[in-house]
């Protein structure tokens, strides 16, 4: 044969090549569908692992572990808590983002995770957007402006004169650095023109303990624990920090009332998995957690810590959430005059 006919009967049989390759290619992804939803069928088949990131004790904690309960019996499979807190939540947070992503472990992630990290630390150890799967949101959390039970004030009005008549005298107890309960707090501070130092703890569980202990004077403390607190005349609660009065706190007004329109802090909390999980896991998860999170019961244990079952959203449309949160809390950070660490 002719040297010089040799690439002209290789191009001719690279139309079969190419052929060949495609066939392969999507042979491969159906195997990898078929695979998948085989993994889903027999999914879970050990212990999934709930990573909140922060201590226990707290209300987030409180909440992850009413979920973790609930979503366990409708798994037929153990889910179990590890806590792992530290830097307002994103140490947890990072742990789950380099996880295997087969759907054993998930994230309890909220607004400090996957809305103010991203706009607080200039080197976040992972990509809320690109390393997470939305799963679907289950709860919302409140906050009230509240202040040790000797602090010398009746309402809100004469707090806010107080404070601002003795500048750098008093302090506030926040859940850490980056925490919903520092936005908070920092925010109010802008608008109402005080001057009060903060001292960041690590959790709501510490920086509570402080505040009952007389270590600090104030803080942004989540509205069901505010309620039980004042009950027992642990605390003094000023106001709520959302636009409408809390449903378990009607006599205490909200910071709206007072004249702060921009103040309207709820936290929330949602389950999301390692970026990679196979769809069909995903959505047996979506549409377990979205069960549970609306499950009369489910309402009523998360009420009496507090919060609230959050209005249900779909994984995709619980993603376009975080994504609009992230942009919102960071005019909120912005505004606030906190600088990114």
């Amino acid at each position: 044969m002719p040297l010089n006919t040799l690439p002209r009967r290789i191009s001719d049989l690279l139309p079969s090549f190419r052929a060949i390759r495609r066939g392969m290619v999507t042979l491969g992804c159906a195997l990898g569908v078929l695979s998948g939803s085989a993994w889903a069928q027999t999914y879970p088949e050990r212990p999934v692992r709930l990573v909140i990131p922060w201590p226990a004790g707290g209300i987030t904690d409180s909440a992850g572990r009413i979920m973790a309960q609930r979503l366990a019996e409708r798994l037929g499979s153990p889910v179990v808590v590890e806590n792992k807190a530290g830097a307002a939540g994103t140490i947890g947070a990072e742990s789950v983002a380099r996880a295997q992503p087969d759907g054993y472990t998930l994230l309890l992630a909220s607004a400090e995770t996957h809305a103010i990290a991203p706009n607080l630390r200039a080197r976040l150890p992972y990509d809320p957007q690109k390393d997470f799967a939305a799963i679907a949101p289950f709860a919302i959390n409140p906050f009230s402006l509240v202040s040790r039970p000797d602090f010398p004030a009746g309402n809100l009005q004469e707090l806010l004169a107080l404070v601002k008549a003795q500048p750098g005298k008093f302090t506030y107890s926040s859940a850490g650095l980056g925490s919903t309960s520092q936005i908070a707090m920092e925010t109010l501070k802008g608008l109402a023109g005080m001057d009060v130092l903060h001292v960041p703890f690590q959790g709501q569980a510490p920086a509570m303990t402080s505040l009952l202990g007389g270590q600090t004077d104030l803080q942004m403390l989540p509205a069901g624990s505010a309620l039980a607190l004042a009950s027992s005349g642990k605390v003094k609660v000023f106001a709520v920090t959302t636009h409408a009065r809390f449903f378990n706190l009607p006599e205490v007004p909200a910071l709206k009332e007072a004249g702060f329109e921009a103040m309207d802090f709820a936290n929330f909390f949602g389950l999301v998995a390692p970026a990679a999980v196979p769809a069909a896991i995903l959505q047996r998860l979506e549409r377990e957690v979205s069960a549970v999170a609306q499950s009369p019961d489910t309402r009523t244990a998360l009420r009496k810590l507090g919060v609230d079952s959050y209005p249900p959203l779909s994984a995709q449309a619980f993603q376009q959430f975080l994504e609009s949160e992230r942009s919102r809390w960071g005019g909120v950070i912005r505004a606030s005059g906190i600088k990114p660490e």
